[in-house]
């Protein structure tokens, strides 16, 4: 099992930094009220900005670590449990890792298909 050692604060300062940039592309694009925050939006709005940003992250780090044995999948939900805190929203405390679980095999199965294109292989 490959162990991934990260502290909890060390994960919600990446993660909010991911959303930071998600926020702001969202607003770029208008999908989101130029003067709001996070404070303004919804939480299925703000569930929305995490876990593209968690989507984003996890992008980062080798398929190999994505398809073995890993404390991933906790890493991830308790980094975005500990968002209520930041954000002050106990909605964040009731995200599970059969969530998260999704997001990760999602990622996986794209990544998978995406390595077995043929355009792939020539770039």
């Amino acid at each position: 099992m490959i162990e991934i050692r990260i502290t909890l604060d060390e994960a919600v300062k990446l993660l909010k930094e991911r959303m930071n940039h998600e926020l702001i592309f969202r607003k770029k694009d208008g999908f989101i009220n130029k003067s709001y925050e996070f404070e303004n939006l919804t939480f299925a709005e703000l569930l929305s900005i995490t876990e593209v940003a968690v989507f984003d992250t996890i992008a980062l780090l080798p398929l190999d670590v994505l398809t073995s044995e890993t404390n991933l999948k906790l890493v991830i939900t308790k980094t975005v449990q500990a968002l209520s805190h930041n954000f002050n929203r106990e909605e964040y405390l009731l995200y599970s890792s059969l969530r998260t679980d999704k997001l990760l095999k999602r990622f996986i199965k794209e990544s998978l298909y995406a390595m077995n294109k043929k355009t792939f292989v020539n770039n």
